[in-house]
């Protein structure tokens, strides 16, 4: 057997005993391994697996896993083969600060690995295939013994709970994207570019997600990822909308609560949100009526 087909039996093995306590948090690696070590080209297919490896397809698991003992690892393996791949897969710009560190930790990995910073031929790629080889075996191995513990009669249920607890939080970005496409369906997005609106509250609605009780976390990020885009609606708004809002609101958090109110009412005749509003807005102007803000 060599060393390609026992990384694949490794993880195949891994995913068996993964699976009995938690399904499908292992999946499978779809990027073929390297048949041999030897060469440039073996390299590079070993790093681009051992990336999806350990970010996609067993990330949670094998993050939880290898911080138990035997290996006690922290995050390091994980950032080393990520610098490994943004090396061989990015045009770096070594005027870059991230970039240059990634170019010098590379070079001291290649000549820790085979002797040379820079890689000049197949039997330096064949060391470097060695050396990587090597540590994705130690880590498999070192997580499939960690699943032993897990069968402990005193603190088996408690890791398995958080093994389960983890995996329940680590929501991919298409899950809260599909979330933020039925607020904007219910609300009446204006124009608001929902891709940079989910960069930019993506941090904030994991949060949410991790303090919520369990039954209801769908239902409270749904909730939050609502409320924020209601709130950037309320921002896209022309100026006159939003002085008019500003008049019948005693704060930002009154505005943002009128603006709930009103989301159903946009089944009433089929106008969307921002039309409401605007219309509201208009009716208040002509009547010189409204409440204005105390001044501060």
């Amino acid at each position: 057997m060599n060393g390609s087909d026992e990384l694949g039996d490794l993880y195949r093995k891994l995913r068996r005993r993964v699976s009995v306590y938690s399904p499908n948090s292992c999946v499978e690696v779809s990027l073929k391994l390297p048949i041999g070590l030897e060469d440039e080209l073996a390299f590079h297919l070993l790093v681009n697996w051992a990336y999806v490896l350990l970010h996609e397809a067993a990330r949670i698991p094998l993050a939880f896993l290898t911080q138990l003992p035997p290996l006690r690892a922290d995050n390091s393996f994980r950032r080393e083969v990520s610098r490994l791949r943004n090396y061989l897969v990015h045009n770096l710009d070594v005027r870059k600060t991230r970039d240059r560190k990634t170019r010098d930790f590379v070079q001291r990995w290649f000549k820790d690995a085979c002797g040379y910073g820079t890689i000049s031929s197949a039997v330096h790629y064949g060391d470097c295939c060695s050396r990587l080889a090597h540590k994705l075996r130690e880590f498999l191995k070192g997580a499939i013994d960690a699943c032993d513990l897990l069968d402990d009669p005193e603190d088996g249920t408690r890791l398995v709970d958080d093994l389960k607890d983890r995996v329940d939080l680590a929501w991919n970005v298409e899950r809260f994207d599909q979330l933020v496409v039925k607020c904007a369906a219910r609300t009446g997005n204006p124009g608001i570019d929902l891709v940079a609106f989910r960069n930019r509250y993506l941090e904030g609605w994991r949060q949410t997600l991790a303090l919520a009780k369990e039954s209801d976390r769908e239902t409270v990020v749904e909730q939050q990822i609502e409320a924020d885009l209601v709130a950037a609606i309320g921002y896209s708004l022309p100026h006159h909308v939003r002085e008019g809002l500003e008049r019948v609101a005693a704060s930002p958090d009154a505005v943002a609560a009128s603006l709930l109110l009103l989301r159903d009412a946009q089944r009433v005749g089929g106008m969307k949100l921002p039309e409401i509003l605007d219309h509201l807005s208009t009716l208040q102007g002509g009547s010189g009526q409204g409440t204005r803000r105390p001044p501060n």
